[in-house]
């Protein structure tokens, strides 16, 4: 059964929402964009706060918190998870795309990380391959495990989507980086022109929503670990809540832009609250609509996905080569300690409400343009790539 018409009046007006407020609420209150407004790659910002133990500890401890309930649910109210169905999905052959995804993913990381030296002229360009195969071979993987269910399989044309929503996306988030004393950066930013770097980051940022998408999907097809979060707390919003929401999403956007350095998080938090609201007022389900049912799994294991493949590229980002335009550093207010590669630890944590981000970006983007959102390939709480249901 199709979902109930989505109305895209609140759609439109969220977006509209999202790029209005930041910039007048800066204009407004300092008559000016910041120094660094339209330099692109973002340069360093000189002027970003130190080491705080007190914002540290605070934060150790909302990290210690998320990490304990990932690790043991039930402390938090979830119900132990039922038994396993015993029909497993049955193993097929890996899709033709896997196997060259993965040569071209193997390829392009030796290029990255300078072990190919007779083809150093093609480092500058190892960045789109590299994510791109590995998207192919991980939906080959995907592919594999499901029996013959994966969004390139299924859906290619909603890749393609997807991959342009994602380079819309990030474009969005490197203008809010702008009023935030660039959290980061790109210090190899004499690599090509200012135009080549617009176009060549453009191509890059498709990778972002299509990278996370797959891994969640790889995450998903493992029983015991959707199960472990899917008899929660069930929480329902009013409408009138809903709208709530969207407001404070907006005001804590506009915060952000007063006071960047103690607020930087609300960077992913502002417009996720915004987005998800917007989307639910217009009818459309998003992966909070599963907590009506006690569900968390659509959005845990978004957090979850987005994490994991960052830790990924933040180890191909770290060890590039200074050939590499992508490269990107953090300068985190307060906490930029104890990196894993560039990313301070407690950052990593931060991927889990961007993961969430993501994937209702691409819903919200999805419905305004008309497009089938779904991309789960196993069947849960919400639409998949064979059935639709609101959950």
């Amino acid at each position: 059964m199709m979902p109930a018409k989505v109305r895209k009046p609140p759609l439109v007006a969220a977006l509209l929402a999202l790029v209005a407020t930041p910039l007048a609420t800066r204009l407004l209150v300092h008559g000016s964009m910041p120094d660094t407004w339209g330099v692109f790659p973002p340069p360093k910002s000189p002027d970003v706060p130190g080491f705080s133990w007190f914002v540290f500890v605070l934060g150790v401890a909302l990290a210690l918190l998320i990490a304990g309930f990932i690790r043991a649910p039930q402390r938090f109210g979830f119900a132990p998870p039922e038994p396993a169905p015993r029909e497993q999905p049955r193993l097929v052959a890996f899709p033709p795309w896997c196997v060259p995804g993965a040569l071209l993913a193997m390829a392009s990381w030796a290029l990255m990380w300078g072990e190919l030296p007779e083809l150093a002229a093609l480092v500058p360009f190892s960045f789109v391959p590299l994510w791109w195969g590995f998207i192919l071979a991980l939906d080959g993987v995907v592919y594999r495990r499901t029996g013959g269910t994966s969004l390139v399989a299924r859906r290619p044309g909603a890749v393609l989507a997807i991959g342009a929503t994602s380079c819309v996306s990030w474009y969005f988030f490197e203008y809010l980086n702008y009023f935030t004393r660039s959290n980061w950066y790109y210090p190899n930013d004499a690599i090509f022109s200012r135009c080549g770097y617009l176009l060549w980051f453009g191509l890059a940022f498709t990778t972002v929503l299509p990278s996370i998408f797959v891994v969640y999907q790889l995450l998903t097809t493992i029983e015991p670990l959707r199960a472990r979060f899917a008899r929660g707390p069930k929480i329902e919003l009013s409408r009138a809540a809903v709208r709530r929401l969207l407001w404070i999403g907006l005001a804590s956007l506009a915060a952000l832009v007063l006071w960047p350095a103690p607020l930087f998080p609300l960077i992913w938090l502002s417009p996720l609250l915004v987005l998800s609201a917007a989307t639910a007022l217009a009818g459309a389900w998003t992966p909070f609509s599963a907590l009506r049912s006690g569900n968390w799994a659509p959005v845990v294991l978004i957090g979850l996905a987005c994490a994991l493949n960052y830790l990924v590229g933040e180890m191909w980002n770290f060890y590039s080569t200074s050939q590499n335009p992508n490269f990107w550093k953090y300068d985190v207010p307060y906490v930029n300690v104890l990196q894993v590669y560039e990313m301070p630890l407690l950052g990593y944590f931060g991927y889990l409400p961007f993961g969430m981000l993501c994937w209702v970006w691409w819903i919200h983007h999805a419905q305004l343009l008309g497009v089938d959102p779904a991309i789960d390939v196993v069947a849960g709480a919400g639409p998949t790539l064979t059935r639709h249901q609101d959950a």
